[in-house]
């Protein structure tokens, strides 16, 4: 009888046992589950963190570009599971800090120029691609970041955002610049912004010349007259 009642105890406690779904650990106790903290566990505790839905992202790019299967859309649980996971985390947190203009075309540039993984939260690898970004991209959505930006800055500096670059602080527009949120397209198409190219020095001509590259857009808006005329009439309208 006793032995018989020691066997019912121990299937009362195999029954009872809980389960990590990560980790698959089992724990006797319900509570030492609860506190139970594997790497996959933290993983999916982390989900909701910008960096980490930048980087699930990203990672569904990279799989879908590099992957001969469109037949099934993978999850999130499989990105913890992943051999990737820790960098394109490592990405997507560099992608929040820097405040990335595009995170899906510059992983598109990424793939296209064949970059390491290691080397994607790279800032001069980000730079290389904002430089060429920022000559490609739709000039309506260069002005209307651009105009958003200007408006933040603006408040800062309690001014009329069409006043930012005749008034507003000169090393914060230049890192503006330098960042791609005020484009060459904003700068040379408004009066404020070729009056405010006049007035630098050479030091912060110096910090934004390869993201302005005179040469460069000089060409590029002689080939596209109807929408330079359009970009024109928008901020001369708006008082830039």
């Amino acid at each position: 009888m006793l032995k018989l009642n020691n066997m019912k105890k121990i299937a009362v406690i195999v029954e009872s046992k809980h389960t990590c779904e990560f980790c698959h650990r089992e724990f006797v106790r319900e509570r030492t589950l609860l506190s139970h903290l594997c790497e996959q566990k933290q993983r999916w505790l982390n989900k909701d963190i910008k960096g980490n839905r930048l980087g699930f992202q990203c990672w569904l790019q990279f799989y879908n570009k590099n992957s001969m299967s469109r037949t099934k859309n993978k999850t999130y649980e499989e990105f913890i599971k992943s051999a990737y996971y820790t960098a394109f985390v490592k990405f997507g947190n560099y992608c929040a800090e820097v405040n990335v203009v595009n995170v899906s075309r510059f992983v598109d540039w990424l793939l296209k120029e064949n970059t390491k993984l290691d080397n994607w939260h790279s800032d001069s690898v980000y730079t290389t691609f904002l430089q060429d970004y920022l000559r490609k991209e739709d000039p309506f959505d260069a002005i209307h970041r651009g105009i958003e930006h200007t408006m933040l800055l603006a408040k800062e500096a309690n001014i009329q955002p069409h006043d930012l670059l005749r008034y507003g602080n000169v090393n914060k527009i230049c890192y503006a610049i330098t960042t791609g949120k005020i484009s060459p397209w904003m700068l040379y198409q408004s009066d404020s912004g070729t009056r405010f190219l006049d007035t630098l020095n050479p030091d912060h001509v110096k910090m934004i010349i390869d993201y302005i590259d005179p040469e460069q857009w000089a060409i590029k808006f002689k080939r596209d007259l109807e929408i330079t005329k359009q970009i024109r009439e928008i901020l001369s309208a708006g008082g830039y």
